[in-house]
């Protein structure tokens, strides 16, 4: 691997949530699954340098039912991740990736290799609607919704640090956006809005420079309305042809 990979992976895995809790104090001091396992930052290892890189917004979880009751337990393996697992009912998979492989990827053009994959905040958030699972199981365990951080994290100064740390280290020739938090983030664009926004026009962003950069619908938005799904599959279409012009061979992939 890269050294400058290694040290950027080693360094966020140690430092990510200490830094965050600076900026969001109300962020839980302990930050526990069900169980007793320990949210970790889920980091990338699909890392292409050069190429293309890929920003969602942030991870999953892996998932049981216990006593009947669907609760996270356990962090993702990485940024959008192939997993294929039982959780005690019947066997489930990471639907975002499923998505990403079948409804964005071949239509696209882009192949894994020339892909930095990750996700703009890097652990998982607990949502409200989990939340009472989680405490029937584990009463133990303070569990706080972090869902309702999200914005606020994403924003945050140290946030910011680590994605264009990361951004910098990957230098893609293009970057795409997986949904609204992650493409206003990025560019810094609080006002335009969200159909316009994330319609995969080809924008520029300066970070450490100049990058190009396009916005998409989050595969999960797609999957639950009718009209985002529509309207990405038009953004895709146009987003395509000029993903073809990009000469992705020049450069070398980790």
């Amino acid at each position: 691997m890269n050294p400058t990979i290694s040290r950027f992976l080693k360094d966020c895995y140690k430092n990510y949530i200490p830094s965050i809790r600076i900026d969001v104090p109300e962020f839980p001091e302990k930050y526990f699954y069900p169980g007793g396992n320990p949210v970790r930052p889920v980091l990338p290892v699909q890392i292409a340098q050069n190429k293309i890189m890929i920003i969602g917004a942030f991870p999953s979880a892996r998932f049981e039912r216990r006593n009947g009751k669907l609760i996270p337990i356990a962090d993702n393996l990485s940024p959008f991740s192939e997993e294929k697992y039982f959780d005690g009912r019947e066997i489930r998979t990471q639907a975002s990736r499923e998505s990403l492989n079948k409804n964005y990827f071949p239509q696209l053009g882009i192949e894994l290799n020339d892909l930095w994959i990750t996700d703009l905040v890097k652990i998982y958030l607990f949502p409200k609607k989990h939340i009472k699972n989680c405490r029937e199981i584990s009463p133990h365990i303070e569990f706080v919704n972090t869902h309702k951080l999200f914005k606020k994290i994403a924003k945050s100064e140290s946030n910011i640090f680590w994605i264009k740390r990361e951004i910098e280290i990957c230098n893609p020739q293009f970057i795409i956006t997986l949904g609204e938090v992650p493409a206003r983030v990025i560019s810094s664009d609080y006002k335009t809005k969200n159909k316009e926004l994330l319609n995969g026009s080809i924008r520029e962003v300066y970070l450490n420079k100049k990058y190009k950069i396009s916005h998409l619908a989050h595969p999960e938005i797609r999957r639950i309305n009718k009209d985002w799904d529509e309207i990405t599959k038009n953004a895709i279409k146009n987003l395509a042809n000029k993903i073809k012009k990009l000469d992705l061979s020049k450069h070398g992939s980790v």
